[in-house]
């Protein structure tokens, strides 16, 4: 199961071009950070299996080893995976603080990744929506903001109404779509969705594209 989860994360080694880009994803967010105020970031996707929450994971450890700061909230309360990127314990997490059933200091958690800490999405519950929309996901943020330089969100793909609920919350957000997979049509209505929550969109990332085939990501800053 370790070997496994271990391939999910990008490989530092000197001129790896993934993780080159990740760098370049990270200045980037950097930059637009000394503009505005940008500390959460939530990263979603048209649909499922376009790898939102692995190139979350990996963001995560490029701005760790930058000496950033970072906390990872899974909000993907339907289909939650950043437990199982990071060998997280998944028994409880955001839905238990949610449901003001645990206190938040509870949930955090320690990730194998440097300077990286981790709130796992807890069960799946039967009420997902209605769970997001409580003033107390609000509370989460205003606590976490004054704990790490950054907090990225594991969204729901826009199909959802989860999704709108959440970016209400954020700062920022960032579109993953897969190239040649994801429709051009439904990309564009899930943009237009986005830009309706009023939050801004930071850019896009266009995950295994063939611009260069021994790259995996291609970023397009908004």
């Amino acid at each position: 199961m370790q070997k496994e989860r271990s391939k999910l994360l990008i490989k530092h080694q000197r001129g790896s071009k993934i993780a080159e880009q990740f760098r370049m994803i990270r200045t980037n967010i950097e930059f637009i950070s000394k503009k505005r105020s940008l500390k959460t970031i939530m990263v979603t996707s048209t649909k499922p299996q376009e790898g939102k929450s692995t190139i979350i994971a990996n963001l995560a450890d490029v701005m760790g080893r930058q000496d950033l700061k970072v906390l990872i909230i899974d909000a993907d309360l339907r289909l939650p995976s950043q437990h199982y990127i990071l060998g997280a314990d998944n028994s409880v997490g955001l839905t238990d603080v949610l449901e003001e059933r645990v206190s938040l200091e509870a949930v955090i958690q320690n990730t194998r990744l440097v300077n990286v800490d981790i709130i796992p999405a807890g069960q799946s519950p039967h009420n997902p929506s209605e769970l997001l929309s409580k003033p107390a996901l609000a509370k989460v943020f205003e606590t976490v903001k004054k704990q790490y330089d950054y907090i990225l969100v594991d969204a729901p793909p826009v199909i959802v109404a989860d999704t709108t609920i959440v970016a209400q919350e954020i700062d920022g957000i960032i579109m993953i779509a897969e190239e040649n997979k994801t429709p051009k049509q439904k990309f564009h209505k899930a943009l237009t969705i986005l830009k309706s929550t009023h939050t801004p969109i930071l850019g896009i990332i266009l995950n295994k594209t063939k611009q260069d085939r021994s790259n995996k990501y291609y970023y397009y800053n908004k």
